[in-house]
């Protein structure tokens, strides 16, 4: 079981992967290839929050920016994705079970 409120890791996942966190990046990956312009802007938004952007904070920015329906599960994920294609981007993270599944240094 993972703690939630302890700091991400750095390490891939080397276990069976936890299916929610696999499954849920999976769909967050495919959320943002049908929605191009929205990710795009959500990762220029989250870089002039500088270091201390929030995941949902921008997630929410985003919602009230293009009227998009999202869930908020997908705001760990999100952020991770959005790290992993450019390197400029930081979010505060929490440890989530969506880490190991994206190929950014948390």
């Amino acid at each position: 079981m993972i703690d939630y409120g302890e700091s991400p890791d750095n390490q891939m996942r080397l276990e069976m992967p936890e299916i929610k966190g696999y499954e849920l990046v999976k769909e967050v990956r495919l959320w943002a290839a049908r929605h191009y312009a929205e990710f795009s802007w959500y990762k220029h938004f989250a870089k002039e929050q500088g270091e201390n952007a929030s995941p949902n904070f921008c997630l929410q920015a985003m919602r009230n920016r293009f009227k998009v329906s999202i869930p908020n599960a997908y705001a760990p994920a999100l952020a991770r994705i959005a790290m992993e294609e450019d390197s400029n981007i930081h979010f505060r993270l929490a440890k989530s079970m969506t880490d190991g599944y994206c190929k950014v240094k948390l």
